[in-house]
């Protein structure tokens, strides 16, 4: 595989990382939680402004999560109106432990970037581990058609240019 994806600056907002964080402790089940993530991409930059969660009628699963489609649709609706926020990614929980995409996580990234509907260049994903002693971790990647690699995003306040740390350092 070459290495075509272009390593842009990620920014999350600290408002989506919380909901992350609130949402990622409900698979201390055991099950894969998840959801979308709504913001801008313009090429060098990517901005998450907006984390939603499963949904109602999300199927949560031990090696896998399937969204809510209706809920993660009215999410997307809301972010458009609010700030022009568009689907740029997901973000989900491996109860395994590993903050490396599975294969069925790569397949369905493929999916959405083969898919001509959705128009996708790249997708952005989080990764979230609970920790044994329960403590929240992360890696954010991103996938091209060719290759994923794993990327460092930096936590903003509440705009874009005032970095916090990074979610590894979370």
């Amino acid at each position: 595989m070459s290495n075509s994806v272009q390593q842009p600056n990620i920014w999350i907002l600290i408002e989506a990382l919380a909901l992350i964080g609130e949402e990622a402790i409900r698979s201390r089940d055991g099950l894969e939680t998840g959801g979308i993530l709504l913001g801008t991409d313009d090429g060098q930059e990517v901005v998450i402004r907006h984390a939603g969660g499963p949904g109602p009628k999300a199927r949560l699963e031990s090696n896998r999560f399937l969204r809510d489609l209706n809920h993660a649709q009215q999410l997307a609706e809301l972010a458009w109106k609010e700030d022009q926020s568009q689907w740029i990614g997901e973000w989900h929980t491996h109860p395994s432990g590993d903050l490396t995409p599975s294969n069925y996580d790569l397949e369905a990234y493929a999916r959405h970037l083969h898919d001509p509907e959705l128009s996708f260049k790249r997708f952005l994903t989080i990764i979230v581990v609970l920790t044994p002693t329960g403590e929240i971790t992360a890696a954010a990647w991103v996938v091209d058609q060719e290759t994923a690699l794993p990327v460092p995003v930096a936590v903003a306040d509440d705009h874009v240019g005032h970095p916090r740390k990074s979610i590894a350092e979370r």
